[in-house]
């Protein structure tokens, strides 16, 4: 999604008013080079993206999860090193690496985007190697770099990448850079890895609970430490994440279907997904699925088309509990008579489902990393729901579910994903939980153990993302599919943040105090020099 008004230009004139005021308000021994480096970039900055913030949550170690208004990227403020504005980060559990745009990237997508670099945080400190990320669509090139990564209250030091080119799928959206929240692990602990060694929580687990745009206001948020009660009633289960997952957020489901038809679709792996929008599979597997739903039509076997009418849900089940996916989510907008599907056969991972957004809009997942696990929460009015379902599987017959979808759709870009490889891993999906209304993009990711837990939702209408035909629909697809760096450190090395070398006049404290004043100021002269 390109940004709705273009690139925010600021006139050269109230650069130089600021710089005025700065001079009249500020002491003579202030540094003055300091503050107007701050001020260029706060009277620079382009990124005009459009972002449905979410409401700030109660829990502690808990943060909002933004979206991009469209259900195509799901994304929290991160704050890195010592700079006091936070970047948009997407939340990607079928990512193990973190990167963030560059301030010497060139390429369109950095210039649309909040970026780092040396000259913004006090701790930063050059790793020297070099990576490249290749996923479903979009690569990033750059060089890691390491320093402190904050979410949610929770304050880690980690190597990350600082890309220097960026390809062009990432001018779609909001994303200033992706932090990955799989086990797939790399040269570098990633910020799972780091997060458990840093000994900050009780237990090493994370909650995702995303929102639909259509359902109002945004509830979205992740939790760390414990799984969010109030998103749901009932007891937690868990599946383990396969060992065959190479540490991504993988669970074998036992079967897939549509209303209450099982379809012949053979146990598969499904990849639990943040950063991808839509659900991906084989040709093969998704011509078997689509074989069940009346007026089912593809002329590519990747794209399908289905009646707009269609009111009944997909299910995946895993450890013998089924968990839906509302038509507002797998079915996309009419137009003109002609409503596409977000379920694509296209294989991103050989002979495995990748569940992305459209899957997970339905559930609350919770992702164990002590126990390798995806837990899974089911509320008692699911529990109802579950046992009528199941009888309904049995006789074959159709629950009576009304749903209604339209929407528009906006162009998407590519998204982070990697793969990991974890025994111990786990996921829990839990029952139904009542979910908004949202646009899906096709983003690809893996991660490794995931816990879910699906929402109660009453009547089902929604708006959903989605192309009319021969290709999918525009949408996030990061998953990783390429090396992630060269010139790799040895493993077990690590490097300490740098410290200060400059001393600041002693009236205005540490170096780290300065860059706040100075970005304060730089706020404050920018509202000043325009009202």
């Amino acid at each position: 999604m390109v940004p709705a008004e273009g690139p925010v230009k600021r006139d050269t004139g109230i650069v130089a008013a600021m710089g005025r005021i700065a001079r009249r308000i500020l002491p003579a021994n202030f540094p003055h080079g300091l503050i107007m480096h701050e001020v260029k970039k706060v009277s620079s900055r382009t990124n005009a993206y459009p972002v449905t913030k979410a409401a700030i949550p109660t829990q502690e170690n808990s943060a909002g999860i933004n979206q991009d208004g469209t259900d195509y990227s799901y994304f929290a403020e991160v704050y890195l090193g010592t700079r006091i504005k936070p970047y948009q980060m997407l939340l990607d559990t079928g990512a193990g690496q973190s990167w963030v745009m560059g301030t010497s990237c060139t390429t369109r997508a950095c210039k649309l985007h909040d970026t780092f670099g040396p000259t913004d945080s006090t701790t930063y400190k050059e790793v020297s190697n070099e990576f490249f990320i290749g996923y479903g669509t979009g690569n990033v090139t750059g060089t890691q770099v390491q320093d402190s990564v904050t979410l949610a209250g929770l304050k880690l030091s980690m190597t990350f990448g600082v890309a220097s080119e960026t390809s062009k799928d990432f001018e779609n959206f909001p994303i200033d850079g992706i932090l990955g929240l799989s086990q797939m692990t790399a040269e570098h602990p990633n910020f799972i890895q780091s997060l458990a060694t840093s000994k900050l929580l009780k237990s090493n687990i994370f909650g995702v609970s995303i929102n639909r745009a259509s359902d109002g206001a945004n509830t979205g948020e992740i939790n760390f430490g414990a799984p969010n009660t109030a998103k749901f009633n009932g007891d937690l289960k868990y599946s383990s994440v396969s060992a065959n997952a190479e540490k991504d957020w993988a669970l074998p489901f036992e079967s897939a279907g549509f209303g209450t038809k099982k379809s012949d679709v053979p146990s598969r792996l499904a990849y639990l997904d943040t950063g991808t929008s839509f659900i991906f599979a084989s040709p093969a597997d998704v011509k078997i699925f689509y074989s069940q739903i009346t007026g089912a039509k593809s002329a590519d076997s990747i794209t399908y088309t289905v009646p707009c009418d269609t009111t009944d849900s997909l299910f995946f089940t895993f450890s013998g509990v089924s968990y839906t996916v509302s038509t507002k989510d797998w079915v996309g907008p009419n137009i003109n008579g002609v409503c596409t599907s977000n379920v694509y056969g296209i294989e991103v991972i050989p002979g495995a489902w990748l569940l992305g957004d459209t899957f997970l809009k339905n559930v609350y997942a919770v992702f164990d990393i002590d126990q390798s696990r995806v837990g899974e929460l089911l509320s008692q009015e699911y529990i109802k729901a579950r046992a009528n379902f199941v009888a309904g599987l049995a006789q074959n017959s159709k629950p009576s579910v009304t749903s209604t979808t339209s929407s528009s759709i906006p162009t998407g870009g590519p998204k982070t994903s990697l793969t990991s490889t974890s025994s111990s891993s786990s996921t829990s999906i839990s029952a139904s939980i009542p979910g908004p209304t949202s646009t899906t993009s096709n983003g690809i990711s893996t991660g490794s153990s995931t816990s879910m837990i699906t929402s109660p939702s009453a009547s089902e209408t929604a708006t959903t993302g989605s192309s009319v035909s021969g290709s999918p629909a525009p949408g996030l697809n990061g998953h990783e599919t390429s090396p992630s760096a060269a010139n790799e450190t040895p493993a077990g090395s690590t490097a300490v943040p740098a410290s200060s070398t400059s001393a600041p006049p002693a009236s205005f404290g540490s170096r780290l105090d300065i860059n706040k004043l100075a970005t304060l100021f730089a706020a404050v002269l920018f509202i000043a020099s325009i009202t």
